[in-house]
C-alpha cells in the first residue's frame, strides 16, 4: 500500500488500487493535518489541570508536564524521546498513560501507523477530548494497514464517547465511507441517516446528504 501522497495532487483512480485503499489515501492528508493541533490543544488542558495524584507521581506527573508545556518549541522527534523516556522511566502510573497517547499521535503523524496502534492501543481514558481522538487517530491507522474491520470497530467507539457535534459525526463519515469501499451499503446508509438525523448542522451533514442522495 502506498504510504504518502502529496498534498497538492489529487489522488487518480488507480486500478491496482481496491477501492478501500484508494478511500485510505483520499483521506490520508486531512487526517495527519490535524494531529499537531489537537496534540497541542490536549496537552494545553493537561498542563493546565492541577493535580490530585499521590506524592509518589509527582515526579512523573512534572517530567511530562514540562514535555506538554515545550513540545511545540522543540523538534518532533525529541518531544517522542521525551514521552517514550516517561513510558520506560514511569511504566504504569498516569504520566505513562498519557505519553502513550502523545506518542502514538506523534507516530501516527509520522506515518509509523504499526508504533501509532501500539501506543494508541494502550491509552485509556474516558474525557471527551483525548479519549476519542485517540480512538479516531487509532481507527485510521488500522485503515492504513489495511485493517478495516478493527478500523470501523474503533472509529465507532470514538464516535459514542464523544457524544459532540464536533467529533462523532466526523467519525460516523468516516466509518461509513470505509462500509462503502467494502461494499457494505447497508451499513453506511445508516451511518449517513444518522449524521443527517442526529447532526443536521454538522459540518458534514451535507456530505451525508449528498452521499444518501446518491444511494436512492
Amino acid at each position: 500500500m502506498s504510504k504518502k501522497t502529496k498534498k497538492d495532487e489529487p489522488i487518480a483512480p488507480d486500478q491496482a488500487l481496491g477501492k478501500a485503499e484508494a478511500f485510505v489515501l483520499k483521506h490520508k492528508v486531512a487526517f495527519i493535518a490535524g494531529i499537531l493541533a489537537i496534540i497541542a490543544i490536549a496537552g494545553f488542558n493537561a498542563f493546565s489541570k492541577k493535580t490530585t495524584e499521590a506524592p509518589s507521581n509527582n515526579e512523573a506527573d512534572l517530567a511530562i508536564a514540562s514535555i506538554e508545556a515545550t513540545w511545540q518549541s522543540m523538534p518532533l522527534q525529541t518531544a517522542l524521546d521525551g514521552f517514550i523516556e516517561i513510558i520506560d522511566t514511569y511504566d504504569g502510573s498516569s504520566a505513562a498513560n498519557k505519553a502513550h497517547y502523545y506518542a502514538g499521535m506523534i507516530y501516527a503523524q509520522q506515518s509509523n501507523y504499526d508504533e501509532a496502534i501500539s501506543h494508541l492501543s494502550k491509552y485509556s481514558g474516558c474525557d471527551n477530548l483525548m479519549a476519542p481522538t485517540a480512538k479516531h487517530t487509532l481507527g485510521n491507522c488500522y485503515s492504513q494497514i489495511g485493517d478495516y474491520d478493527n478500523a470501523i470497530r474503533v472509529i465507532l467507539e470514538a464516535a459514542e464517547l464523544a457524544n459532540n457535534i464536533a467529533v462523532t459525526p466526523v467519525c460516523w463519515r468516516d466509518a461509513a465511507a470505509m462500509y462503502e469501499s467494502q461494499g457494505n451499503k447497508e451499513e453506511a446508509t445508516k451511518l449517513y441517516n444518522r449524521i443527517k438525523n442526529e447532526y443536521p448542522h454538522s459540518p458534514v451533514a451535507n456530505e451525508a446528504k449528498i452521499k444518501l442522495n446518491i444511494a436512492k
